[in-house]
Parts: C-alpha cells; structure tokens; sequence
C-alpha cells in the first residue's frame, strides 16, 4: 500500500495560494554552444547552428528564461576551457549580467571530468548561476540524488571518450607521417591538396612562383625585413591573407586581407623542405590520453617521408639559401653573445600593452648604449617596426622604466582611492547601522519577519512534498520559484526598514573580493605579471607617447561611488 503524506489544512492553502499566482523569478540566460576543434572553425558548419536552434526554442518556450547573449566557440577543443567566447561567459557571470547557462548537452560544456565538474558542484553554485543541459535533463535548479549522478557519470564519459578518441588519433596520424601521407589541415604556401587525395600536395600555380621569388631574393642575401616588405608593398597576399581569400578560416587568419607577410611566415617558408618534395611533419604534438600539452618537437622526433610530392626548389637554391640562414643567425648571435652579461628584463605587460593605432601587442626590444657597456630596454610598435605605415600610421617606443613608473604611479593613486572609499562606505554602513538598531523594535518589522519565517518553512517543505507525490514536478518547480519572489522581496523590505538595504549591495556586487585584492597587493613597488593581470584591462600608447591605462574595476568604483552618495542622503 502506497504511503501517504499528511498535510496541514493551513499548508495545503498555502502552496494552492503560492501555485495561483503567475509571477515567477526570470533569469538571464546565455546560450553557450561550441564545435570541436576537429571541425577547423568552419564559419558555415551546420553542427553550431543545430545548437542554436534547439537551445533558442528551448528558452522560447519557457518564460522564466530571458535571453541575453549567444556565446559561440567554433573549432575548439573541449578537453580544456582555454576558449574566447567561454571566458567571455565567464566575465559576464562575474559581473552580474548572467546567471543562467544553457548548453545543448554537458560534452559542449567540456570534457575534462575534473574541470566540468567543479563548475557543477562549485562554481556555478558559488556564482548563484542556474545550469540547464537541454539533452541530457539536467537543470541545476531542479536537481536531484539521481540526477547529480547521472552528470557526474556523463562527465567521466565525456572525459574517458575525449582521450580514447586521442589514443586512437595519435596512433592513425602517426602512420600516415610516418607513409608519407599529408595531414595537415591545409596545404603549405605554394601547395594545393589534390581534389583525388587530400593527403597528397599538388603545386598551387598562383603562389608556387612567388615560393620561387622568394628563395631568389634570399639566395640573392636579402633580409627577411627587405623580402617582406618588398611583399607587402607589391601586393602579394601573405598565407593567412591568401587561405582566407581562398574560403579557408581557421582561428588565426579572421583579419582577413589586412594579414600582412612578417618574419615569422617568412622564416617558416624558407626552412620548409616540402619545397624541394619532401614531408617534415610531427613537428607540433600533443596527446590528451597521455596527459602531454600541446609542445614543439625536437627535429631528433620529426617523421621525415621523402619525394611524397612535387618539388617547388631545386635542392641546390634551397641548400643555398640554408646556408644564408646560418650565416646570418651565426652573426646575429655572435653580436648577441657580446652583451649577454647584461641585466636583461621581462615583459609584465603582454597582451595588456597595446598600440593605440594598429592594437598590436607591444613587443620588449634591447638597445645597446654607445661603447657597449650598458643595455636599456624599450616597448614598440612590431607593426610599424616591420611594415612601417603599411599597417601602422607611426612609430611608437618608450623606455621601459618610463612605463613602469607611469603605471606604479597610477596604479597606487587608483587603490588608494579605493581602499579610502571603501573605508567612507563602511563608517556610512555602521552610522546607518547604529540607526537601524533604533527600528528593531518596529512593530511591521516583527510582522515581516514572521511573515519571512513561515515562508522560509514552507519553501524547504515543497521538496519533500515533490518526492511523496503530493505535487507534480513544474508544481514544484513554479512554487519554489514564486517563494524564492517572495522570499527575496520580504528580505529587501526587512531590509529597507532597518535602513541596512546597502550593505547586501556592496556584499552581493564584489566589492569585498576587491577589498582582498587589494589587502595582498597593498603598496607595490615593482610592475610584475601578476599584479598587471590582477588589476589592468588595457594599456593604450599613443604617437606622443603617453598612456592610457583601463583598471578591471572601473564598474566596482562606480557602484562604490554610487552607494556613498546615497548613504550620504540617507544620513541626512
């Protein structure tokens, strides 16, 4: 015989009040959905869109769920969370502008065991973000035993299958190098992959002449400053420019035609021995079933396969221009060698410092003073340094302790500023406080506390009444929604009574994880890495040379601001 559950008459008039009403806490919901990296990040691919559709009708048809923002991380790897569009996601979470994430199931999540379920069991939880996985029937909002398990389960599933999957690719790609068997994703400079085969390389006739020109001028003695430029200001697309001309887009080419030639392509071209026929290739490894990151080889560790295709150079220019290589690298670090007892210098900044025109990361140069004895160091435009107006409308440098004073000094004025805010909030909070203590004794405060208490009872009886049968499972999901409503607008006038509504705005927007930050990097005297990505978004240089500095709490100092002036009037 079934068990029964008895039921107050007052209860059951309670949650059939509660179950009558249409109001309902609204989430903001991101939609977050990516392609494996397998994919090679093609823009047309109808596995993103499939995605996009079924996660839009899925929010469409619940109202509880407001769409705010697609995240979209197309031809990248679920095996760790290192994804643009993902960290974006992230960010918005922290700052409040999402707290719902929907995905199609938990592998488009990730499937790294380790790293999904933290997020499930302890970040999203900690962040207050409600997770759905539309496949899978997972919402965290309606979680139980049984369900926790099932994602936990599908989490080593995806873990194990991401690295039998990797086990069985390193094995298949290895024996094609080692056949002589082309797997790159696309063909090298110069090289078409045959229609028939597309393991096999065919001379491309558009760029196979300029792969020649290219080995003349360098055979000639020309600088790889002098080839490029000498590219660049003909016209000639540079690879990344000519792949993406060709409908190839891959992470790396999405500037299109503004892609020039630079040093590094350059250097890649005339070392590549596919140009005489032949196939180096394993040069880049990684293997996920082994726990190994992605790393460069060593050449001992190459799969070398000869006359697979082609030739481009004839043996005797290619070995000619290896030979300018050495040369030049020989004299390079011969000059090098002469000052490698000097102090040398890290760059703290990296992606943070960038020039104000071309955005291009600045880059950390060694000059050598007059007679050799001393070496001082510089940030530069690379852009301009390498194509000159090309790409860049001018030259920017300047001395690295220039900066570093520019950004101490400013960074220091902006945290003191902050921490002598936060001190003004919180003598505001104790004043209003102390204010507070005098309405406690007010009769419609005690009236909404024990209206708060009896509602917080009923809310922790709903799920025990889901599991004895006695509502159905959208009855219990629209009644904890509707008294978290009420419970939450109980709060907030309890609150606004006893004049302490400011305090959990300050608790809630992350005021107090600034507070922290600040306390660990009290009183810097030197710019290091860590302190730059802890509090600096950008730096902008300018032609002039003067900075513009963006600090990652430029949204905390506002709101703290804010708060103090309206403390202000209430103290009034």
């Amino acid at each position: 015989m079934a068990r029964t559950r008895k039921t107050s008459p007052a209860k059951s008039a309670q949650h059939a009040q509660i179950l009558s009403v249409p109001e309902m806490q609204v989430f903001n919901t991101g939609i977050y959905v990516r392609l494996s990296v397998l994919d090679n990040g093609k823009a047309d691919s109808d596995s993103i869109e499939s995605q996009v559709d079924i996660l839009e009708k899925y929010i469409a048809e619940r109202p509880y769920l407001r769409f705010v923002k697609l995240y979209r991380d197309n031809g990248y790897s679920g095996t760790n969370f290192e994804r643009p569009a993902w960290e974006e996601l992230i960010s918005d979470i922290q700052k409040g502008k999402i707290n719902c994430v929907v995905v199609k199931d938990l592998s488009r999540l990730g499937r790294n065991y380790m790293e999904a379920g933290s997020l499930l069991e302890k970040e999203f939880p900690q962040w207050g973000v409600r997770f759905i996985s539309v496949n899978d029937g997972y919402d965290s909002a309606t979680l139980n035993s049984t369900e926790e398990l099932t994602a936990a389960l599908k989490n080593i599933v995806n873990d194990y299958y991401a690295k039998d999957i990797s086990r069985k690719a390193c094995s298949s790609l290895a024996a094609k190098r080692q056949k002589g068997d082309y797997i790159g994703s696309y063909a090298p400079y110069g090289y078409q992959k045959d229609p028939e085969n597309k393991n096999r390389l065919i001379v491309d006739p558009v760029t196979a002449p300029v792969v020649r020109q290219i080995y003349l001028w360098r055979a000639a003695g020309d600088g790889y400053g002098t080839i490029t430029r000498k590219l660049n200001e003909q016209g000639i697309p540079s690879p990344g420019r000519y792949r993406y001309e060709q409908g190839i887009i891959t992470n790396n080419n999405k500037k299109g035609s503004s892609l020039l030639w630079n040093r590094h392509a350059l250097k890649d071209l005339l070392r590549n021995i596919a140009y005489i026929g032949h196939l180096a290739q394993g040069k880049c490894r990684a293997s996920l079933y082994e726990g190994i990151p992605v790393h460069l080889t060593d050449k001992s560790e190459w799969d070398i396969a000869y006359n697979t295709h082609e030739p481009i150079i004839e043996e005797e220019l290619f070995q000619t221009v290896q030979d300018v290589n050495e040369e030049q690298s020989a004299i390079y670090k011969s000059n090098y060698g002469k000052y490698a007892h000097l102090p040398k210098e890290t760059n703290p900044y990296r992606k943070h410092l960038v020039c104000a025109d071309c955005g291009t990361q600045l880059k950390l140069v060694r000059s050598i003073a007059k007679g050799g004895g001393k070496g001082y160091y510089s940030y530069v435009c690379p852009t301009f340094e390498e194509h000159k107006e090309l790409h860049c409308s001018c030259k920017k440098s300047i001395r690295s302790n220039v900066i570093d004073t520019a950004v101490l000094t400013a960074l220091t004025t902006q945290l003191q500023l902050f921490s002598d805010s936060q001190e003004v909030l919180n003598r505001l909070l104790a004043k209003c406080e102390a204010a507070a203590e005098k309405k406690r004794e007010n009769p419609e405060v005690k009236r909404l506390e024990k209206e708060l208490s009896s509602k917080e009872a009923f809310s922790v009886s709903l799920y025990d009444d889901w599991k004895s049968g006695l509502l159905t499972l959208d009855e219990y999901t629209f009644a904890k929604e509707k008294y978290q409503r009420q419970l939450s607008i109980l709060r907030q006038q309890i609150q606004e009574l006893k004049g302490t509504s400011s305090m959990t705005v300050c608790e809630t927007s992350g005021l107090k994880d600034w507070e922290k930050k600040i306390q660990q990097f009290r009183n810097p005297k030197k710019v290091t890495q860590a302190l730059v990505d802890a509090f600096i978004s950008l730096i902008r240089m300018s032609e002039d040379g003067s900075v513009t500095i963006e600090f990652r709490f430029e949204e905390e100092k506002a709101l703290l601001a804010s708060e103090i002036e309206r403390l202000r009037r209430e103290a009034v």
